[in-house]
C-alpha cells in the first residue's frame, strides 16, 4: 500500500489514518506547502512518524514533497512525484482530509480514473470514507492511537507519566480524604501550601495525619506538591476511571522542542483519549486562581493536544449554573469565553461529585 498524506491546517486529523493502516503501508508520501509555519509543522510530523516507525519496527519508505499550493505547475510536479513512487495504482490511497481543495481536486482527477483510492477522515465521527471509481465505502476507524504515541507522532517528547497504580493502591484513603474528611483535608492542604517545610505532625489535623501516614515515601515525589495537587488529581482519576475512554493517563509532562536544544515544557493533570481525540482535565485544588488567566492559558495549549480536543478545568471556586442565561452580558465572562473555545470551566466538583462525573461523561462523549 502507498499512502499519500496531504498536510493542511488540522495536522492531527492525518494521524488516525496513518495509525489505522500502519501495518499495510509500504510507501508513505507526505505533501505540504512551502509556507514557513506549514514547513515547521510538517517537519515535526515527519520526524514524529520516523520515530514511531522505528519504535514499532515498521518497514515504511517515507518521502516528503514540498509544493507551492497556488502553482499549477507545482501541482503537476506533485502528480509526477506520486507516479514515481507508485507501482500499483489500485494500492494507492490518497488522504485528502487535510488538503486544500485545489490540491485534492488536481490529484483526485489524475488518479481516480486509474483505480486509486481517495480517503476522507471524518474526525467528528471517527469514520473513514474511501472513494474508488464510482463507489464510496464508509466504516468506523477501529484503531485508536494511545496517548504516548499521539505525542510521539507529533514529535513531542513525553518526559514522564505518573503511575496510575499508586492511585488505585491508595483508593480507600483518597476517597476518605475527599469524601469523608474534606473540610479537615482542605484546611490541612492550605496549611501545607503556606509552610515552606510542612510537617505532618500538626495536632490540628490528627485524622488527616493518620491517613497521610499510610502513604509510603517511595510513592510520594514531594510532600507539598503531592498533598496540594497530586492527591486531587488521583481522586478525580479514580472517579472517572470507569468511563468509556480508549486511554487515560495522569501527571503527563511533555517537551515540545523548538530546535535541537531549546524546548517548551508542559504538564497535564489528566489526559483522556476517545475516538482519536485527545481531551484534558486540569485540576486546580484552590480558589487562588484567576479564571481569565487560566482560560487564556489553555486556549493557547489546545493546539498542542488536538485540534478537536476538549478541555475541562476544575477549580476550587463555586460552580456557576446557567452561565449563558445571565441577563448581564458582561457577567461570567471567563465561563462564556471558555465554552466558546471548547473549554468547560468548573468549580469545586466535591459540591456534587456524581453530577460532575456525569457532566464530564457527556462533555467528552464517554
Amino acid at each position: 500500500m502507498t499512502l499519500v498524506t496531504i498536510i493542511g491546517d488540522f495536522h492531527s486529523s492525518i494521524l488516525p489514518i496513518y495509525y489505522q493502516f500502519k501495518d499495510n503501508i509500504r510507501t508513505h508520501i507526505i505533501i505540504y506547502d512551502d509556507f514557513k509555519s506549514d514547513i515547521e509543522e510538517a517537519n515535526n510530523i515527519l520526524i514524529g512518524i520516523k520515530k514511531f516507525n522505528k519504535k514499532y519496527n515498521l518497514n515504511i519508505n517515507t518521502y516528503s514533497h514540498i509544493i507551492d499550493e497556488d502553482s499549477y505547475k507545482a501541482l503537476e510536479k506533485t502528480v509526477k512525484f506520486i507516479n514515481k513512487h507508485t507501482e500499483n495504482y489500485k494500492d494507492l490511497y490518497i488522504n485528502t482530509t487535510d488538503g486544500l481543495s485545489n490540491i485534492n481536486t488536481i490529484i483526485g482527477t489524475k488518479f481516480l480514473p486509474l483505480g486509486s483510492n481517495l480517503i476522507s477522515y471524518d474526525r467528528y465521527d471517527n469514520e473513514v470514507n474511501i472513494i474508488v471509481n464510482e463507489t464510496m465505502t464508509t466504516y468506523n476507524v477501529d484503531k485508536v492511537i494511545p496517548i504516548k504515541d499521539h505525542f510521539l507522532l507529533r514529535n513531542i517528547k513525553v518526559e514522564s507519566i505518573d503511575n496510575k497504580k499508586i492511585a488505585k493502591k491508595y483508593e480507600s484513603q483518597l476517597l476518605t480524604l475527599f469524601e469523608n474528611r474534606y473540610s479537615e483535608f482542605k484546611a490541612f492542604a492550605k496549611y501545607v501550601q503556606n509552610e515552606y517545610y510542612p510537617t505532618l505532625k500538626n495536632p490540628k489535623y490528627k485524622n488527616v495525619n493518620k491517613i497521610m501516614k499510610t502513604f509510603k515515601l517511595k510513592d510520594i515525589k514531594s510532600n507539598q506538591s503531592f498533598i496540594t495537587g497530586t492527591l486531587f488529581e488521583y481522586y478525580i482519576y479514580l472517579k472517572l476511571k470507569h468511563l468509556n475512554f480508549d486511554d487515560i493517563q495522569i501527571g503527563v509532562t511533555v517537551r515540545k522542542y523548538i530546535d535541537n536544544i531549546n524546548f517548551i515544557p508542559n504538564e497535564f493533570d489528566i489526559l483522556i483519549m476517545k475516538d482519536n481525540h485527545l481531551h484534558m482535565i486540569e485540576c486546580k485544588f484552590t480558589k487562588n486562581i484567576k479564571l481569565d488567566s487560566i482560560v487564556y492559558k489553555y486556549m493557547g495549549l489546545k493546539s498542542l493536544l488536538d485540534d478537536d480536543g476538549k478541555i475541562c478545568i476544575v477549580t476550587g471556586h463555586k460552580n456557576i449554573k446557567n452561565v449563558n442565561k445571565s441577563i448581564n452580558p458582561m457577567e461570567y465572562q471567563p465561563y462564556k469565553r471558555a465554552l466558546a473555545n471548547k473549554i468547560l470551566l468548573k468549580g469545586n466538583p466535591l459540591e456534587d461529585i456524581n453530577a460532575f462525573v456525569k457532566e464530564v461523561k457527556d462533555y467528552f462523549d464517554l
